[in-house]
C-alpha cells in the first residue's frame, strides 16, 4: 500500500509491503519516504523504516524508490538499498 501526498514538486509519504521470499522468509515493511517529482517520476529516499519478522522488530536497511505512472491507477517502480540490493514493483490502486 502506498499513500503519497504532493505539494508542488515535493512528495512525502508511507510504503507499506510485504517482502518475501517463499519458503524462506517474510518481512512485513513500512517506510516514509521523501523526494522529489520531475519529469513524470518520483524519486523517493526513505527517512525512517520498521520492519517486523515472525513477530519480532528486525533491522532493515532504508531503500531508495524510483517511481512512474504509467496510468491513473498504477505505479511501477525500482527500489534498491545501501548496499545495492535491487527490487522492482508494480502498484494498482482498488
Amino acid at each position: 500500500m502506498v499513500e503519497l501526498e504532493q505539494k508542488g514538486n515535493f512528495v512525502k509519504g508511507v510504503f507499506t509491503f510485504t517482502e518475501e521470499v517463499k519458503n524462506d522468509y517474510k518481512i512485513d515493511v513500512v517506510e516514509k519516504v521523501e523526494g522529489i517529482i520531475s519529469n513524470g517520476r518520483a524519486i523517493l529516499r526513505s527517512v525512517e523504516v520498521t520492519a517486523i519478522q515472525g513477530g519480532q522488530k528486525i533491522n532493515y536497511l532504508p531503500n531508495n524508490f524510483e517511481v512512474y505512472l504509467v496510468s491513473e491507477n498504477k505505479l511501477v517502480g525500482s527500489t534498491y538499498d545501501s548496499e545495492n540490493v535491487c527490487g522492482v514493483f508494480t502498484m494498482e490502486r482498488k
